[in-house]
């Protein structure tokens, strides 16, 4: 637990937990913390990663597929516009791709919790899923939230607790 301080009070209490807690559809939830403020604000914070299939993973990062075209054309435009690339629409995404890779298309926020969640989710598995991107974040937990799967019983009953109050 940390504790942070402001004029010699703490104004802030903070349990680092990043734990995987369930499942909603493919949504994967991880705790990242639980904190509490002196005014009274207090919650949790979250990480929710989704497998993307292999098909998809394919799709997404070839620069000759229509979907992917349409996610570049805007940035593609505006490099057009500006004058930082003469290349037409299909070789500026292969170079994107080329250059910046899966994170052109993925948001892997959330990195750190591959593993585990392929430990808890053996049928993750790397050839049919390579990669996991991250959907959300922050406040992402409700008391109410209806799981598919939990994982951390225990954590999720400190998770409703804290975010009920």
């Amino acid at each position: 637990m940390e504790f942070f301080e402001s004029e010699g009070k703490i104004v802030k209490t903070e349990t680092t937990e990043k734990k995987l807690v369930g499942r909603i559809g493919n949504n994967y939830y991880f705790c990242d913390t639980i904190f509490e403020y002196e005014n009274g604000l207090k919650g949790a914070t979250a990480t929710v990663l989704c497998p993307v299939s292999r098909e998809i993973y394919e799709q997404r990062t070839d620069p000759t597929d229509s979907d992917t075209l349409d996610w570049f054309e805007e940035c593609w435009k505006g490099a057009v516009q500006t004058g930082h690339t003469t290349k037409g629409l299909e070789a500026w995404a292969e170079e994107v791709l080329a250059v910046d890779g899966d994170e052109a298309v993925f948001d892997f926020s959330g990195y750190d919790y591959w593993d585990d969640l392929r430990n808890a989710v053996p049928e993750l598995t790397e050839e049919d899923y390579p990669v996991f991107e991250c959907v959300g974040g922050g406040r992402s937990f409700r008391p109410n939230m209806q799981w598919d799967e939990i994982y951390n019983e225990e954590l999720w009953n400190r998770i409703k607790e804290i975010e009920a109050n």
